[in-house]
């Protein structure tokens, strides 16, 4: 399993959260690792010339 950290600046994060209450910020990075992750494997498919 690959682990990622993402780093979000305390000041930003503290905007967020009084901004946005009732989202989850984890959630959210969570979601967006995964489609990117889907996105690269989609991308080192294509590379070796394998159809979906």
């Amino acid at each position: 399993m690959v682990k990622i950290t993402l780093f979000i600046p305390d000041k930003e994060l503290e905007e967020f959260r009084k901004e946005f209450p009732e989202v989850n910020i984890a959630e959210v990075a969570r979601r967006a690792i995964e489609s990117k992750v889907e996105e690269l494997e989609k991308m080192e498919k294509f590379k070796k010339g394998e159809k979906k």
